[in-house]
């Protein structure tokens, strides 16, 4: 069954998946040499990779947050985060779970959540565009490969998460 599970700030509620696991971290035994995307999220027909990025925390210092919050943009825009991160998180995370045998057969999907209020239309449509290209993203079909590979990615702030996946909200949680 399904549970809340929380990335930093960010609360999200799956209790109406079949099964959610934070996957980061030790649990997947190949830290040292493997990245790994947060969740992974289980429904009746689809299988979720979710990765969460959150730029604007309020545990950044005030001083420090509007250039965090740029360092992050500038690495949307050179494309370093979706070379460097999203791209080998997803890919690792799916060949963890593909060389274990546990990938379920189901509908792959690859979500990525960007908790950034203001994000620019065409920056984001670019963004799409390059989590597409390095997650080796081939579309639906996936008609270059005879095995099943992630069939959609979609890119995500905490608004149009909501809108679009209403059955599993986010919520920021905010400790003073």
């Amino acid at each position: 069954m399904g549970e809340i599970l929380i990335e930093k700030e960010l609360e999200f509620d799956f209790r109406n998946a079949l099964n959610a696991i934070h996957f980061d971290g030790a649990d997947h035994k190949m830290s040292h040499c493997m990245k790994a995307v947060d969740f992974l999220v289980e429904w009746d027909d689809e299988f979720w990779f979710v990765e969460v990025k959150d730029p604007s925390a309020s545990t950044i210092p005030n001083q420090l947050r509007g250039q965090a919050l740029t360092s992050f943009i500038n690495k949307m825009k050179d494309e370093t985060l979706f070379s460097r991160e999203l791209g080998p998180k997803l890919k690792d995370s799916f060949l963890y779970y593909h060389l274990q045998n546990n990938l379920p057969n189901k509908s792959l999907k690859y979500f990525v959540i960007l908790a950034i209020d203001t994000l620019d239309h065409a920056l984001l449509a670019h963004s799409i565009d390059q989590l597409r290209s390095y997650t080796c993203f081939l579309g639906p079909d996936n008609s270059a490969w005879p095995n099943r590979y992630i069939e959609a990615v979609a890119i995500f702030n905490q608004e149009t998460w909501n809108k679009n996946l209403g059955h599993c909200p986010v919520s920021r949680r905010i400790n003073y």
